[in-house]
Order: C-alpha cells, then structure tokens, then sequence
C-alpha cells in the first residue's frame, strides 16, 4: 500500500494546521439542524486538509460519507438526480450522513448551464449536511453556491507542520529520519 494512503488522516488528531476551520467544520456537522445554512465551502489549497477533515470525522463519529466528484456531474439532470438520491435515502447502515460534494470548481467545465444553481436549489431542501471543497472559489459559476454556504478557509500547512507529520509516519514505519531530509522536503512541499 502506498503511503499516501496508508498514512492519511484517520482521525482527526491527526490532521495538521487549520484548527479553526476544522473546529467550525465540527460544529456545523454536529449542529446542522441549528444551522442557517445547510452547505460548506472547504476552500484552500491541494492537501491542506479539506477532504480527510470530513472522512477523519465521520469516522471519529460514526457517520458515512457519499462522495461525489462535482467533475463527475455531466449535467444539470446528474446533479439533480444524485442530491435527490443523496437527501432523500437513509444510510444504508442507519448511520448519519454527509454528503462531499469534492472539488466543485470542477462544474466550471459542465456543458449544461445551470449546474451550480440547481445544486444551489437542492442543498436547501437536503436533511443531511452538505459540504463541498473547492481549491478556488473565485469562479463566477459558483457565486450561487458560494452565497448560500457557510465558506470555510484552510491555508496550505506550513513546512514545520508537514515536517512533524513526516516525523510521526518514520515513527510509524519505524524508519530513522535525517533532519536535513526531512526539512528540506518539507520546505519544498509547498505545504
């Protein structure tokens, strides 16, 4: 198994940098009823810690998580089609859900006009809370989308913070780190 995926965050401890944000991220979860708003924006960049915040949870608590790449959605009919699928149905297990709606600067390629907007529609009406990454929220597609969520900020984790989880996964593999290395690919990761 590849590190990347044997070493990533199961809990939430373990995700480096971006506490705040993870904390709100909880509170919305857990207090979604109370909340005006029933849709996230995660936005930040490449693995700051967007994605594995929301799988670290529901596995802390129990839920299951439907994911969705927003690049997978071909048209407004797809979109509308899974939500409706996805806040309509129980979890197969008589969990709580979270719908991921990943990377939804991806619906800027969709060939059917009004995607974003119909999602838009759709999170409102949904039972479950709805929460959707994105690496840019400046794209005029998703001001709809945007509008109606609550926009949560991760910042790309700083060189000493991915040098410690560099450290912790040596630990774990039970392998000697060379600081030098250590440091310098830390400083080159771009967080």
């Amino acid at each position: 198994m590849i590190w990347a995926d044997k070493h990533s965050p199961k809990l939430l401890k373990d995700i480096k940098g971006n506490f705040m944000s993870i904390e709100l991220l909880v509170d919305f979860i857990k207090n979604f009823e109370r909340h005006p708003k029933k849709s996230v924006v995660l936005v930040g960049p490449t693995g700051s810690g967007k994605t594995s915040s929301v799988y670290a949870f529901a596995e802390e608590n129990n839920y299951e998580v439907l994911e969705l790449n927003a690049s997978d959605f071909r048209n407004k009919a797809s979109i509308e089609g899974f939500m409706n699928s996805a806040m309509n149905q129980m979890s197969l297990f008589m969990k709580p859900k979270i719908i991921l709606i990943d990377e939804i600067d991806g619906l800027s390629g969709m060939k059917d006009r009004g995607g974003a907007q119909a999602l838009a529609k759709l999170m409102e009406k949904s039972s479950f809370p709805v929460i959707m990454t994105a690496n840019d929220t400046e794209l005029s597609k998703l001001s709809t989308l945007i509008k109606k969520s609550k926009v949560l900020e991760f910042d790309a984790l700083t060189s000493s913070e991915v040098g410690e989880r560099l450290g912790e996964i040596l630990e774990l593999e039970a392998l000697a780190g060379d600081d030098f290395i250590i440091k310098s690919i830390s400083s080159r990761s771009g967080g």
